[in-house]
């Protein structure tokens, strides 16, 4: 089983360095890993940066969008089937972990505007570094998560959460915040 792991990995390397030789806009650093299935969506001027040791697990999907940026931090994993799309800019910080079918998402279609008019309203998100959003979570456009904090599973963000704290629900709330 230990060469299957292996072979895994060396698959999801060249798929990552594939991704940084075909796709201008790309740039993977070292020892990034993308997973099979793996969706990357990259309109001419966007941008798309892996730090160092970054993994994208299997079926996810990236969406960057015109002049949008999306950066995912030295050692962060993004879980499989989890999206991350920007128009502007989406920073996940070195270590920050997002489970399975997490959503993040610097824009949301306008209030009082049919969907399909493409009328999108925008704000930067960023979430901080060793942040852990679980299983589910959305992180709604200009949400900003601080380092070290925890958002347990279906959690909905929007606005700001401190750093060290662990919230949860639907908005996600401060149910414990750790000073030490």
């Amino acid at each position: 089983m230990p060469a299957l792991g292996r072979a895994r990995r060396l698959a999801g390397y060249t798929r990552a360095r594939s991704w940084g030789l075909l796709y201008r806009g790309v740039e993977v650093g070292r020892r990034v890993q993308v997973g099979r299935g793996c969706r990357l969506v990259l309109e001419p001027g966007a941008q798309l940066v892996l730090a160092d040791h970054c993994a994208i697990d299997d079926g996810s999907t990236l969406a960057v969008y015109r002049n949008g940026r999306i950066v995912v931090g030295t050692g962060s994993f993004v879980g499989h089937h989890a999206t991350v799309a920007a128009r502007e800019s989406v920073e996940l910080g070195a270590r920050t972990f997002l489970a399975e079918l997490v959503s993040v998402r610097d824009h949301d279609h306008t209030v009082g505007t049919a969907p399909s008019s493409g009328a999108f309203a925008v704000t930067p998100v960023t979430i901080g570094e060793d942040v852990w959003l679980g299983a589910k979570v959305t992180v709604l456009r200009g949400a900003q998560i601080g380092d070290r904090t925890i958002v347990g599973a279906n959690g909905v963000v929007r606005g700001a959460l401190p750093s060290d704290a662990v919230a949860v629900g639907a908005p996600a709330k401060v149910v414990r915040h750790d000073t030490s």
